[in-house]
């Protein structure tokens, strides 16, 4: 029976409830984005590998951390701990190079690729920073369940750089969709890329459990922004293709209506006019027999929904979210 109060247990619940939603949600972004893969979903991807090691650090603890050795302890803890760093600014990334992926922009293409080699930096010196502040404490690699007490320093230097990253990913975007016509589109989208401000609020408590209470309660909080950002990395891709299958349903649904009103009319002109009835089916639409030519039913159909086949590509497999207007095409998430 687990005991849900032992610090361990509620480490591995954590990591399991909210690993599976983050790793479900990347599965799903790379089915939508087959066929279509760039350096964006290449991060996204990477941030979930890294996710399945932290996954295997953690559980490296069952059923009990005393039955590993001093030294998978210690191995364990550092894969947790390089793994979260791993995890977030490689999600980071991920959303970094989404814009780059969508701004026609050389300029700012290149500015934000010089930005992206700047959180790999940053990435790495968080990193270096971890075993040189835990290396020169050898006590805390004694105890059942080792974990490295981190100073503020740490905690300064995480938060800052969380900050200031999550700041850029959010201005970044905006000139970007400062030049679509559509209003309620460039509302929608600046609502998905702001969500970065969600990895944000996590960091924060995070930092603020270093700062004061440390021990279990850090790495809970370390584990959840994890998840988080790779999460808020994969929002832009999977709301996308959510919006882009609700409207092709939508699109289904009002050929289906407009097909239907078509064979109505048809069938009540003959009856009216009082010619000859001819029953109409859609095996003669199909096979283009009795008096009724395909030809003549598609161009009537698309005379019902041309309005709607000009604003959504029904027929790609690109889940595209872009205005209507020629210029507005590149915008492909």
């Amino acid at each position: 029976m687990l005991d849900l109060k032992d610090p361990l247990v509620q480490i591995k619940i954590t990591s399991a409830v909210c690993s599976f939603v983050a790793i479900a949600s990347t599965v799903y972004r790379l089915i939508v984005r087959r066929g279509r893969l760039w350096a964006d979903d290449a991060w996204a991807c990477f941030s979930m590998f890294a996710l399945f090691v932290q996954i295997a650090a953690v559980f490296m603890h069952v059923p009990n951390p005393a039955e590993l050795s001093r030294t998978n302890r210690v191995a364990a803890y550092y894969l947790m701990a390089t793994s979260f760093y791993a995890i977030i600014w490689s999600a980071r990334l991920s959303i970094l190079f989404s814009i780059v992926r969508l701004d026609p922009s050389e300029i700012r293409r290149r500015r934000l690729l010089y930005v992206g080699i700047l959180y790999f930096v940053v990435c790495c010196v968080l990193i270096a920073q971890l075993f040189w502040v835990c290396e020169p404490e050898p006590e805390w690699k004694d105890t059942a369940s080792p974990q490295c007490t981190l100073n503020k320093e740490v905690a300064i230097c995480q938060l800052v750089s969380d900050i200031i990253a999550d700041l850029i990913l959010i201005v970044a975007p905006l000139k970007l969709l400062a030049g679509l016509e559509d209003k309620g589109l460039r509302r929608r989208l600046m609502v998905i890329f702001s969500t970065c401000i969600v990895t944000t609020i996590v960091s924060l408590v995070h930092a603020a459990y270093i700062l004061t209470l440390g021990g279990p309660k850090v790495v809970v909080a370390a584990l959840v922004e994890d998840c988080v950002s790779l999460i808020v990395c994969n929002i832009p891709v999977v709301v996308t293709a959510t919006f882009r299958l609700r409207e092709r349903n939508e699109l289904r649904r009002t050929t289906k209506i407009s097909t239907l009103m078509k064979f109505s009319s048809r069938i009540f002109s003959h009856k009216a006019t009082g010619r000859e009835e001819t029953a109409v089916t859609l095996n003669d639409i199909e096979t283009g027999s009795e008096s009724t030519s395909r030809g003549a039913l598609s161009k009537g159909i698309g005379s019902e929904v041309g309005g709607i086949s000009s604003i959504y590509n029904a027929t790609s497999k690109d889940p595209m979210i872009h205005d209507s207007r020629a210029s507005d095409k590149w915008f492909s998430l």
